[in-house]
């Protein structure tokens, strides 16, 4: 689950591939459903990323990114002024998977003209995928655990990313300081 900058919004999902815009009266704590998105897919995975993101140049405005266990990556523009309605801007149909893996945005590559997630994968490898390419979204492939990596997350400057297997061994890749020439 994750929430909006202003915490009255929360987005979850569920086992079943479903995601719920909820509403929290910040007077009371109240708690109501305002929104449940449900793929079109018959087959029902759980969900393993919730991640809001407050703005996004591709959708010119809040974002939310999720992953789930049979490999879908989804991306939707989030209505704030309807109370968190979500409607899908693209997807990206990974490798499905045995365990639960977890994506992440890369808010400033993001910045670059470009949607950029990070995600761990069953190969052990960490990949960096472009939702705005509609081939070849692969950008960069991270390798060095020998175990399928479950969790990704950046530090507050992304300067750093940490990668953890299933055997819990973490790495902590530094992003190496380089002159922005249109590339990754």
């Amino acid at each position: 689950m994750d929430h909006d900058h202003t915490g009255h919004l929360i987005f979850c999902g569920d086992a079943q591939g479903c995601i719920y815009s909820v509403t929290m009266d910040s007077r009371t704590g109240a708690l109501s459903r305002s929104h449940r998105y449900r793929s079109s897919s018959k087959q029902k995975s759980p969900i393993t990323t919730v991640q809001y993101r407050s703005f996004s140049l591709l959708a010119g405005g809040p974002v939310l990114l999720t992953c789930t266990k049979d490999g879908s990556l989804s991306f939707f523009s989030v209505a704030l002024e309807v109370q968190g309605y979500l409607t899908l801007r693209c997807s990206l149909k990974l490798t499905p998977r045995i365990h639960s893996i977890r994506a992440s945005f890369c808010p400033l590559l993001s910045l670059n003209k470009g949607e950029y997630i990070v995600a761990g994968s069953e190969d052990s490898n960490v990949y960096f995928y472009d939702l705005t390419r509609p081939k070849h979204t692969c950008v960069n492939k991270l390798q060095g655990h020998r175990f399928p990596v479950l969790v990704v997350a950046w530090n507050h400057g992304e300067n750093f990313l940490a990668s953890a297997d299933m055997y819990g061994v973490v790495i902590v890749w530094k992003r190496a300081k380089t002159s922005y020439k249109g590339n990754i």
